[in-house]
């Protein structure tokens, strides 16, 4: 299960899954922390969905039905809830924060902290409604400047690049603060091939990314595609890895994402962008670091997440070499 104390009041964080049970250990273990410590715990879920997470909360020894009693657990239906603040595909911000703002001010009474959990936005992912589901990942977080809890998204990896393509994979991540879940969660689908592996600060954690990133490259690869992209993937990985290490002292999340020829490296990590004039700038030096990146990528840069961190991105082109004559 997800370590209990993983999330705080005020963390948004998605998990790609590669199967329920995968799911349900994440879930589950998010809502033991908050029953444990006498919170609040709500589910927003699909009626299956909610059976494996109090399967599993029952078998960790917490009693369901006093929970329910006393207001520490309350479960909702995906489906009925965004259906009560949505019409015509078109979402109201009015609507949501009548049911779920007021949701939220009433778990929290009393100074109790709540944790969420909400399958909501994935629902409508997997109808197609993208950007829907990315506006309403939006409404969570303004939400959240409000009412302070935390909040815990689950997408199935094979149906978050259905319809968006490689750049709406990267928007999911970035309009969450952090991406958790098993040793690494991939999504395929329609042309589009995503992964995610987030790794723990420590001296090892560059090396391992480089290893991860290689070999989810050399899966993906088609012909000469892998074998000419391998040492660029692992300096590239490796250089923004070594980065979020020594200057951001973070752990950090490497996203990788590919369509047709372009092969999309991001590494998200906790220290913000900093001011102009405050402390050093990522600019790339030749033939050193950044400027070995610069050197090789089709384009690269840098997106602020506020007070969340950034993510450096990279995207490269395999060379394949013409068949000989």
């Amino acid at each position: 299960m997800l370590g209990t104390d993983k999330l705080n009041a005020g963390r948004h964080v998605v998990q790609f899954y590669g199967h329920d049970e995968e799911l349900a250990d994440g879930v589950a273990g998010y809502l033991l922390g908050a029953l444990n410590r006498g919170d609040v715990a709500i589910v927003i879920a699909t009626a299956t969905h909610r059976r494996d997470f109090e399967a599993r909360l029952e078998q960790a020894g917490i009693d369901l039905a006093a929970a329910r009693a006393s207001g520490a657990y309350l479960a909702m239906d995906a489906a009925g809830t965004v259906r009560e603040f949505m019409a015509a595909d078109r979402l109201d911000h009015a609507g949501f924060n009548q049911v779920v703002g007021q949701l939220i001010r009433r778990a929290g009474a009393g100074g109790r902290a709540v944790r969420a959990y909400s399958e909501m936005v994935a629902l409508l992912w997997d109808h197609g409604l993208v950007n829907a589901a990315a506006q309403l990942e939006v409404m969570w977080d303004e939400l959240a400047r409000l009412d302070a809890f935390s909040l815990f998204c689950g997408y199935r990896a094979d149906s978050v690049t259905r319809d968006a393509y490689l750049d709406a994979f990267a928007e999911v991540c970035r309009l969450h603060r952090e991406v958790v879940g098993g040793p690494s969660s991939a999504a395929v689908a329609g042309g589009v091939l995503g992964a995610v592996r987030t790794f723990a600060f420590s001296r090892d954690a560059p090396a391992a990314a480089r290893h991860f990133a290689v070999a989810t490259a050399g899966r993906w690869g088609a012909g000469n595609m892998a074998d000419n992209m391998a040492d660029d993937v692992a300096l590239v990985v490796t250089e923004l890895a070594a980065n979020a290490v020594r200057h951001a002292r973070s752990g950090f999340t490497v996203i990788l994402s590919a369509r047709r020829n372009v092969l999309r490296i991001a590494v998200r990590d906790a220290c913000p962008v900093p001011a102009e004039g405050s402390g050093p700038a990522l600019a790339p030096a030749p033939l050193h670091g950044l400027g070995a990146v610069d050197a090789m990528a089709n384009r690269w840069g840098v997106e602020s997440l506020g007070s969340s961190g950034k993510t450096v991105w990279v995207e490269l082109s395999p060379v394949i070499p013409r068949p000989l004559r």
